[in-house]
């Protein structure tokens, strides 16, 4: 009797824990927000949430894709993310509006389910130069074999058209959402996330986490990116890049030729850092760094040496250069603007040489200092010199002689003289004429 009890109670206690599950009834998916450029800063936060998504336990994630493209080597690196994801990922381009061009493709195809908001589009994945222009010759056709085969391996695993996405990478083809669902290349359009999860119930997941969804009763919580990788994505941004390595090397300049100031120097420092740690987030060439180099160099040299201009025109360019071809990022979303590094390197030019220059001319004045200076001022006589009386000279009264050679020659009360020595508190004045006066104060 006993052990039929025992027996039942953990038949009944097995039929729970199956159920359990069941009558809940009230799963969990994420939306996470994926904007802008695809570089390390929504590489990092896509990763991130991914993680988090898992260790929440999701049971499906929802990436809202808006991106006009970006780095080759993030996307590759957000693709593996969403692979890698132990919950279904789907990749929703919206809202209305939004687009997955260039790399957004790839990261579209490489999702469990591939959905776009009606008015979107799709496409234009064709690798480019650093100028934005088609890759030619025998590295830019590996280059362009090598993206076609990568699109349409993803899009195969998930039973997509492999044909109309490398047509988008060889031929920059550009579809709508329902022209790319019509040819399919995606799997559902929504026109919002509540009729997105509608359709994705019952819906039959293929490739390597093959499953039937089952969305009914789900919540969704959004999780849009958070203010710190907000900030990376705009440093890491080869024009801010650029910007700010350039303020950095100004600063520090201008701490360098007058030590003391400190403002300069620490913010030149802050600019620099955060300058060299974008750059180290982004893929730089040996030549724009060179360049740089040279081009800060020949500014320096400028400042130094009688060149009459040549070297700073000479450092201009070299740094205007070095702006276009520091930043390799194959990517016309994710490229540098000519016109603004030109700006940029200009006024850092101009900036370095003025302050240089007016620096060294200091160090090569004169110094100065105590009653020396009054040597060449101009004063009233107050009280006439014969042979010694009172001047106002530079806001205050002193005593006064002739100078030498005049001094058998009275200086009235009210006449104009001009300091040519002092000896001691002393001051040795000759008086000037009405023109030569005029001249003095003018």
């Amino acid at each position: 009797m006993r052990i039929t009890v025992s027996l039942l109670a953990v038949a009944a206690g097995l039929t729970l824990a199956g159920v359990a599950p069941a009558q809940d009834g009230s799963g969990e998916a994420v939306s996470i927000e994926l904007s802008g450029s695809i570089d390390p800063a929504t590489e990092a936060w896509t990763g991130r949430a991914l993680e988090d998504a898992a260790g929440d336990g999701a049971e499906l994630v929802i990436i809202r894709l808006d991106t006009p493209g970006g780095l080759d080597s993030s996307m590759r690196e957000i693709v593996k993310d969403i692979i890698a994801a132990p919950m279904p990922v789907v990749v929703y381009v919206s809202p209305n509006g939004a687009r997955a061009a260039s790399a957004g493709l790839f990261v579209t195809e490489a999702a469990d389910v591939a959905a776009m908001a009606p008015q979107t589009n799709i496409g234009s994945a064709s690798p480019i130069t650093i100028g934005g222009e088609d890759i030619g010759d025998v590295l830019g056709q590996k280059i362009e074999n090598d993206a076609a085969a990568y699109v349409r391996a993803l899009t195969e695993e998930h039973g997509r058209n492999p044909d109309l996405a490398e047509e988008m990478v060889r031929e920059a083809t550009n579809v709508t959402a329902e022209e790319a669902l019509s040819k399919g290349l995606i799997d559902i359009v929504a026109g919002d996330t509540d009729d997105l999860l509608e359709q994705l119930d019952g819906f039959k997941v293929q490739g390597p986490k093959a499953t039937t969804l089952d969305t009914d009763g789900l919540e969704v919580e959004e999780r849009d990116m958070p203010f710190q990788y907000e900030v990376l994505q705009i440093i890491v941004n080869p024009n801010v890049a650029f910007l700010l390595i350039l303020a950095g090397v100004i600063g520090l300049l201008i701490e360098i030729f007058s030590p003391g100031l400190v403002l300069p120097g620490a913010t030149g420092l802050v600019s620099l850092v955060l300058g060299l740690f974008a750059s180290a987030q982004l893929p730089v060439t040996a030549a724009g760094i060179v360049l740089l180099i040279v081009g800060v160099g020949l500014l320096v040299a400028e400042t130094q040496l009688p060149t009459g201009g040549i070297m700073g025109v000479l450092g201009a360019i070299s740094l205007a250069i070095s702006g276009l071809l520091l930043f390799d990022t194959d990517s016309e979303s994710f490229e540098v603007s000519v016109p603004l590094v030109i700006a940029i390197a200009a006024v850092f030019s101009v900036a370095v040489i003025f302050v240089g220059r007016k620096v060294m001319a200091a160090q090569h004045e004169r110094v100065q200092s105590g009653f020396e200076q009054l040597v060449g001022a101009r004063g009233d006589v107050r009280t006439a010199i014969d042979p010694a009386g009172q001047v106002f000279v530079d806001g205050a009264l002193w005593r006064a002689e002739a100078a030498e050679g005049l001094e058998e020659e009275a200086i009235p009360t009210g006449a104009r003289v001009l300091v040519e020595a002092v000896e001691g508190l002393t001051l040795r004045v000759r008086p000037v004429g009405e023109e030569e006066t005029t001249e003095g104060d003018g």
